[in-house]
């Protein structure tokens, strides 16, 4: 047994193993490599972004991290087993002479058996192995079926947030001021229940964050920035009752405080900002979500 080679394939199995699990199942965010992993990604799709000055390129943010994703977690579960196997000579022997099995047979087998318990060719060389290797074998059916469940999760939360960004806009794009206001009135507990439901599945799948809109219409951040102008509006006319949006704006803020986690910068009050009201903290909050979505737009040109 090659016990530095052992040692290092189980710290790499329980690092894999615990962030895949803390990401795909916990609903609390992502794991320490998996985050730092997806904002690096979208970093490099976000300064492409800038420098041919199109959004186009942003369109594979999501996807990319998704994929890569995928790639290190199924990956470094067969690196992982690989190295397991590979560090007793004996593990895996060929089925038919009972010798031990080479280098290269020992990647093409832990890959194998990830997925299923082998074709034949191989088999485990002890009684203590075949337990070993059965576990593997299962643990790679659990890895890829919740993976695509996981999958699945994240498409129904993209959708949601496109679909709320286009309710957003059809309320928004009416000309009268007092049309737009009237219609956030009637649509407010509807369109609460969707940012919350929306900040919930930022919570459990921050992933969602990355994958960004080509327009302005199906993009949730320029929509949250223009429902936050009819909120204005409405706290500024005296004729309506502002009171009655309090529970949108509080979804409104405690979305922007998710996003103050990891996303954006936090906006917090000090001797400079003390005498700021809330509605211009939040406009802060919102211009900075706008940057995070490759909005690069200052505050007078966003219209």
């Amino acid at each position: 047994m090659h016990w530095p080679l052992f040692l290092v394939s189980v710290l790499l199995l329980f690092t894999i193993g615990y962030d895949f699990f803390f990401t795909v199942i916990s609903i609390n965010g992502a794991g320490s490599i998996s985050s730092r992993l997806s904002a690096l990604i979208s970093t490099v799709f976000l300064k492409m972004n800038y420098a041919l000055k199109t959004r186009r390129v942003l369109k594979y943010s999501g996807v990319s991290i998704i994929l890569s994703l995928i790639i290190w977690w199924i990956g470094g579960l067969w690196l992982g087993f690989y190295l397991l196997i590979l560090s007793d000579e004996l593990s895996v022997v060929t089925a038919s002479t009972g010798t031990a099995a080479d280098m290269s047979d020992k990647f093409y087998y832990s890959g194998y058996i990830l997925s299923t318990m082998g074709n034949g060719d191989f088999v485990p060389g002890s009684s203590r192995w075949q337990i070993v290797i059965a576990i593997f074998s299962f643990s790679g059916f659990i890895f890829i079926t919740t993976a695509m469940t996981y999958l699945i999760s994240v498409s129904s939360a993209v959708i949601h947030k496109r679909s709320l960004a286009l309710f957003i806009t059809d309320m928004t794009v009416l000309d009268e001021d007092e049309d737009r206001m009237n219609c956030l009135y009637e649509n407010e507990a509807d369109l609460r229940s969707m940012i919350n439901r929306h900040n919930q599945n930022h919570l459990a799948y921050p992933v969602v964050h990355y994958f960004f809109s080509m327009d302005k219409k199906a993009s949730f951040s320029f929509g949250l920035w223009e429902l936050n102008e009819v909120i204005v509006l409405i706290q500024n006319n005296h004729a309506h009752r502002p009171h009655k949006l309090k529970p949108l704006i509080q979804a409104i803020d405690s979305y922007l405080n998710t996003m103050s986690e990891a996303f954006i910068p936090r906006v917090q009050r000090d001797n400079e900002t003390e005498g700021v009201n809330s509605g211009e903290l939040r406009k802060e909050q919102l211009h900075n979500l706008l940057k995070s979505d490759g909005w690069n737009l200052t505050q007078n040109e966003i219209t």
